[in-house]
């Protein structure tokens, strides 16, 4: 059993929550290429989703365009694992990928051209300088003292990523019909419902990990509800546990809080560069 923490808000109601269910600080999944994958371990779990055919009379998941076929070799609980999926397909920056070799090479001899070029002409030192500068840009964001601005914009730009996948998860409710407007739902198997008590004995999963609900917002309660009481859903995939207020609602306020991050990580970024590149500028200058 997980351990729980009993919860108490202002009015004196307590909520029981399972503390457990979604570690932000736990690794991202990958992606991986098939030729990365040798073997198997017993007991692996593995999803498959793709078109399900007859193919030499056996049922075969094959890829087709645009249903590519997908398969996930996970360790989780299924209940988890829409939050994990979510959260490897958020967009990383991927500042070494296929192409950065090739672009790089490019543009050093491109700058090393044009720098030879006006290097006799005194009154292109300015581009001379720009141009040597250039050339060692790619290391900008990697060198003091922009570093310091750098693993700033990279914790930044994480936190971002997390409130994406905040919003994906606080919207998983809707996408199987629960409502998420009013004290019950349209559905009668499957609701994302409004509680302002929960009982010691419902030992909810918090669907995202927030101490209290979002502003202005109640706790509300994802899961099939036959006798009035959230229970857990037979398909791993729906959402059950805990939300910090109403689907939409907070959906709206995370992806606000996304951009929010996501532009002080760029203006982080961009500053400590263009710190850097001003000292170099200097030195160059100075050293001549």
């Amino acid at each position: 059993m997980m351990p729980l923490t009993e919860k108490k808000r202002g009015s004196g109601d307590r909520i029981y929550v399972d503390t457990n269910d979604f570690d932000v600080n736990a690794a991202a999944p990958r992606r991986l290429n098939w030729n990365r994958i040798s073997a198997l371990t017993t007991g692996a779990k593995v999803f498959i989703g793709g078109v399900l055919k007859m193919v030499n009379g056996r049922q075969t998941f094959t890829s087709e365009k645009g249903l590519p076929l997908l398969v996930i070799f996970y360790e989780c609980s299924e209940r988890t694992l829409s939050a994990g999926v979510m959260r490897a397909g958020r967009y990383q920056n991927e500042y070494w990928n296929a192409v950065t070799p090739y672009s790089l090479i490019g543009g050093v001899f491109s700058l090393l051209w044009i720098a030879q070029l006006f290097f006799a002409r005194p009154a292109y030192r300015a581009i001379v300088l720009s141009a040597i500068v250039a050339i060692f840009g790619p290391l900008f964001p990697r060198l003091p003292p922009g570093l310091t601005f750098t693993i700033f914009y990279k914790q930044l730009w994480w936190r971002a990523c997390m409130y994406r996948v905040f919003r994906d998860i606080a919207l998983l409710p809707l996408k199987y019909g629960a409502s998420n407007d009013a004290d019950g739902g349209d559905s009668p198997d499957y609701q994302c419902r409004l509680y302002k008590n929960l009982t010691e004995g419902m030992k909810l999963p918090r669907l995202i990990p927030a101490d209290k609900p979002e502003k202005n917002e109640p706790w509300y309660a994802a899961g099939v509800t036959p006798d009035g009481n959230p229970q857990e859903p037979s398909n791993p995939f729906m959402a059950f546990g805990l939300l910090p207020g109403r689907p939409r609602i907070i959906s709206r306020i995370y992806n606000r809080k996304a951009l929010l991050f996501e532009t002080l990580a760029w203006l982080v970024l961009a500053t400590g560069i263009a710190i850097n590149v001003l000292f170099a500028e200097l030195l160059i200058y100075f050293t001549q």
